[in-house]
């Protein structure tokens, strides 16, 4: 028998309903939190994703900086700010990095060695961070600036051009500020990279 037209439609269940029947199943899942066979088979079946590590969300909710911060969070000490390549990946997604480079400034206490974790001692001023999630992260144009500096060229390239096509890296004020570090470390090889980001497409002017 075919339903009338008016007949209220059927709510749409979760996939996670068999877990989470009342409230609604949450957007952001951890390991810990269900166990690692329920975890691991949630991923081989499909239903949910991995975001980095033991964090996952399911396959019809849409991955945000915020989730990624999440995902990176148990990684980050209070007083540290996500950095470089990671920063790239919390603004604009794509492949999780195998470590998370946080920044500490050159009086604070060094985080303990972990092998997911890199630390660099960095003194950011507070234009330079903004909070995203439970975490404080480089801003767009800083991280820019310190891949640039920092990383290969031929790692660092592809990493400013996802900061200029997602997260929309304003190209030529980078460029403006790397003319202002004229002489520091670094800062011809961030040159070379805008340079290159540029002529791929963006917009860029390197003095």
């Amino acid at each position: 028998m075919v339903p009338s037209a008016s007949a209220p439609a059927l709510p749409l269940r979760s996939p996670f309903a068999w877990l989470w029947p009342e409230p609604p199943a949450p957007e952001v899942l951890v390991a810990s939190e269900l166990g690692p066979i329920v975890f691991q088979a949630l991923i081989l079946e499909g239903v949910v994703r991995r975001v980095r590590g033991d964090v996952a969300i399911p396959v019809d909710v849409r991955e945000t900086p915020t989730i990624r911060a999440l995902a990176a969070q148990h990684l980050v000490p209070r007083r540290a700010v996500v950095g470089r390549a990671a920063a790239v990946w919390v603004h604009t997604g794509g492949p999780p990095p195998a470590r998370i480079d946080v920044l500490v400034a050159p009086a604070a206490r060094r985080p303990d060695p972990h092998s997911e974790r890199a630390t660099h001692e960095c003194t950011l001023p507070p234009s330079d961070v903004v909070v995203v999630g439970p975490l404080r992260v480089t801003s767009v144009e800083r991280t820019a600036v310190d891949v640039g500096r920092w990383s290969p060229p031929a790692l660092a390239t592809p990493l400013v051009r996802r900061l200029a096509t997602v997260a929309g890296l304003d190209v030529r004020g980078t460029g403006r500020r790397l003319a202002a570090l004229a002489g520091q470390r670094g800062v011809q090889n961030a040159r070379g990279v805008l340079a290159a980001v540029g002529q791929a497409g963006a917009t860029v002017v390197v003095p």
